[in-house]
């Protein structure tokens, strides 16, 4: 299977797009702002988007979801803890003035380790929240797709409402860190990074801030 990451959006958002050899059928991950170019290289390769995942609620990541389900007819899946920021996101689309197209009904709400993938495209959904209490962490054989839990160099931010320190910091060192090393880590927002980088590195979970609490 490919991982195909899209940076789109005035805040540098990252719109995976996961694919099998041999098949036309692919996985939409964060539909997420300005995000039309997408689109477009779906319908040039003729894919069939067979779901949209959603890693978090937060606006930035769900602005575009309505214009994918209604171009590619593909359901929405998203964990349940988040489902009042979707159900809210036209009022985090006025706080950040952004205009709000419109949503769409989740169809599924996925659980922790609930296979979520399909023929020729592993994905599992870990539940990994402290960014948003439904934050989801989908594990493929390309690696972690981690949303806004964890950066190169940086964590989520937890003050937004549903938000947690505590919460963050012990998802991310009891679940993600649990996997190996090399394990490729694809975050919501800039460049993707490793597991082994961020424990050794990470000035807000790694090594040094465990040392120095």
């Amino acid at each position: 299977m490919r991982v195909e990451r899209f940076s789109v959006g005035p805040f540098d958002n990252n719109l995976y797009l996961l694919t099998a050899a041999g098949s036309r059928d692919a996985l939409v991950i964060d539909p997420s702002m300005e995000s039309e170019e997408v689109l477009t290289t779906i319908r040039s390769r003729g894919l069939n988007v067979r779901r949209i995942l959603l890693t978090h609620a937060h606006v930035d990541h769900v602005v575009m979801v309505r214009a994918f389900h209604e171009a590619t007819g593909a359901p929405v899946w998203l964990h349940a803890d988040d489902r009042l920021l979707y159900e809210r996101a036209k009022d985090q689309a006025a706080a950040v003035g952004l205009v709000w197209p419109g949503s769409v009904p989740v169809e599924h709400w996925m659980k922790d380790g609930e296979d979520v993938g399909i023929p020729g495209i592993d994905a599992r959904a870990i539940h990994t929240p402290g960014h948003s209490p439904g934050s989801m962490t989908f594990a493929t054989p390309e690696g972690l797709i981690v949303g806004d839990v964890l950066f190169q160099g940086g964590v989520g931010r937890t003050d937004l409402p549903g938000g947690s320190w505590d919460v963050l910091h012990r998802t991310i060192r009891e679940r993600l860190f649990a996997y190996p090393p090399d394990s490729p880590v694809h975050p919501g927002h800039g460049a993707p990074t490793t597991i082994g980088r961020e424990m050794a590195s990470n000035p807000f979970v790694g090594a040094h801030a465990l040392q120095n609490p």
